[in-house]
């Protein structure tokens, strides 16, 4: 499929993209090039709290290098290392620190990124422990963004994801406003942002748009663009970065022998080949890795 190539994101910052609404799942939502033929298939669901390890209130998630997962707990200092079935793997999680609500790894920069909620910064952690902190306000071309980071207002970072062909580094603001913030691979600078706004496809019967936020973000090399999903939308949406538009899906939930919608879905992680979803829920001690298969758009 011949595709149009990815526009960064500062060449739309500030400007809402015109386009037409079709509900499909989650009302109003608006279909991409990349997502129209796209469904997703609930697979399984299963519980992944360790109370005795601190991971219960479950934040991030994303694929480990080899196998399995990160993931982080914001009130456990704390990188927890995961293997494929979501179990905590003790000996291989990394020192961290409180009220982190994202993780990614960067396969090239050998390390593993968090974002801080309450400090608005970025942690990179090597796989020795040794963490080093990037403040985003403090970083060239972030003063566009100071004014919608109001100290204590908690609605700061929270997904976080990288570009392995790029080495970019993309966050998460949850809402008020919701943004997506492109950074340079080495932290140092903001490359630009998207507001996403209902224009765009990021609506939800869930969720009136001031409370609609997002959660969580993953990287798809193989269709180009982003999964982000959201806790109160009850909802998945795909950004397809040639058109800048999205679409979604509402997240559904095998339970009691009946599909029920999910609620607080705070991280989300795509397979290595595209085919397999997975989205974390913070539900305490009944926190879950939900899996979803991943149809059409080959």
């Amino acid at each position: 499929m011949n595709r149009p190539a990815e526009r960064g994101l500062s060449e739309i910052f500030g400007h809402g993209v015109a386009v037409g609404a079709l509900s499909i799942l989650v009302q109003g939502a608006v279909a991409s090039d990349a997502a129209a033929e796209i469904t997703l298939s609930f697979v399984e669901a299963r519980r992944i709290a360790d109370p005795s390890a601190g991971f219960v209130e479950v934040s991030g998630l994303s694929l480990a290098l080899g196998d399995g997962f990160w993931s982080v707990s914001d009130d456990t200092a704390r990188v927890f290392r995961l293997d494929a079935k979501g179990d905590v793997h003790r000996k291989r999680s990394l020192p961290g620190e409180t009220d982190l609500e994202g993780v990614a790894e960067d396969v090239n920069g050998h390390r593993v990124l968090a974002v801080r909620e309450d400090t608005s910064e970025i942690l990179s952690v090597s796989h020795d422990g040794t963490i080093s902190r990037f403040a985003l306000l403090s970083m060239e071309g972030a003063q566009a963004l100071a004014p919608y980071f109001i100290s204590g207002d908690n609605n700061g970072l929270e997904g976080i994801a990288v570009n392995p062909e790029t080495g970019a580094v993309y966050v998460l603001k949850e809402r008020h406003p919701r943004l997506l913030i492109e950074l340079a691979p080495d932290l140092t600078r903001v490359l630009g942002a998207l507001h996403l706004t209902p224009d765009i496809g990021f609506v939800s019967s869930a969720a009136g748009e001031d409370q609609l936020d997002v959660s969580g973000l993953a990287w798809d090399t193989r269709r180009k663009g982003f999964w982000i999903c959201s806790d109160t939308g009850e909802a998945v949406f795909f950004l397809d970065t040639s058109t800048m538009t999205a679409r979604g899906w509402t997240l559904m939930d095998a339970r009691k022998k009946k599909l029920e919608p999910v609620r607080n879905a705070e991280g989300v992680a795509l397979s290595a080949d595209g085919i397999t979803l997975y989205v974390v829920t913070d539900d305490g001690k009944k926190s879950r890795l939900l899996t979803y298969r991943i149809d059409g758009n080959e």
